[in-house]
């Protein structure tokens, strides 16, 4: 997955095209999955421009889906991930990232790599839409110490939030947290901060890898441990 901030479309188009190669083919997958090395049930995105909101999700695979991005204008916020269901009896469109909710405040759209343990029953829910509704319930901020603690393998986030209140800005924010510490899986839930020539990125291992051929990004090293982290265009 990746999110993005910034004000060049291009630059949102040379990620995407980067992720559905890095889907298609993840050898870091492999530390977590044995044999298994495509993100292969389903991806989404979403996309805060001046132009509009777009958010788009489909069960069909990143590098299978031939829909067309929107145009974007002015200041982009986007978010895109690129799934592998640890459960694959939810398989549908709906079960999809980036999911959404929506307050009195704001619209919340969140995209999660790891898997949380609930503390309530969501039989037919993704863990993730449940920690979507910690985080409406309380606030980004004040969900995290709950959500680190329910976390099971890796609690990597991309949030973007809408405000309702007249000209408040969007905000997009990412958080890398992750418990394994065999180095197989450190090597698959590290994110990294990296430059587009318009804007910045906070990306999944997979995209820093040569195949995922993303010439114009440039890494500037591991996103801080834990730390949440806003990306500004």
């Amino acid at each position: 997955m990746f999110g993005y901030a910034g004000r060049r479309e291009a630059d949102v188009r040379e990620l995407f095209a980067g992720l559905k190669r890095a889907c298609a083919h993840d050898p870091t997958l492999t530390g977590i999955v044995a044999g298994c090395s495509r993100h292969s049930h389903g991806w989404g995105y979403v996309i805060h421009a001046a132009n509009g909101l777009f958010h788009y999700r489909s069960s069909r695979s990143i590098y299978e889906d031939d829909a067309a991005l929107p145009k974007m204008e002015g200041e982009i916020r986007a978010i895109f991930h690129g799934r592998f269901a640890t459960n694959q009896e939810l398989m549908a469109h709906i079960f999809c990232h980036p999911f959404v909710t929506a307050t009195d405040r704001e619209l919340i759209y969140l995209a999660h790599n790891g898997s949380v343990s609930p503390t309530v029953a969501t039989e037919r829910k993704v863990d993730s839409e449940w920690a979507l509704d910690v985080i409406a319930d309380s606030g980004l901020e004040a969900a995290l110490p709950r959500l680190k603690e329910q976390t099971v393998s890796a609690l990597n986030l991309l949030v973007l939030t809408a405000p309702r209140a007249a000209g408040a800005a969007p905000a997009l924010r990412g958080l890398n947290f992750f418990k394994p510490t065999e180095q197989p899986k450190v090597d698959y839930y590290r994110m990294y901060c990296g430059q587009m020539p318009g804007g910045s990125a906070f990306v999944s291992s997979t995209l820093t890898l040569e195949d995922a051929g993303l010439k114009n990004l440039k890494i500037a090293g591991p996103a801080p441990f834990g730390e949440l982290l806003t990306l500004s265009p």
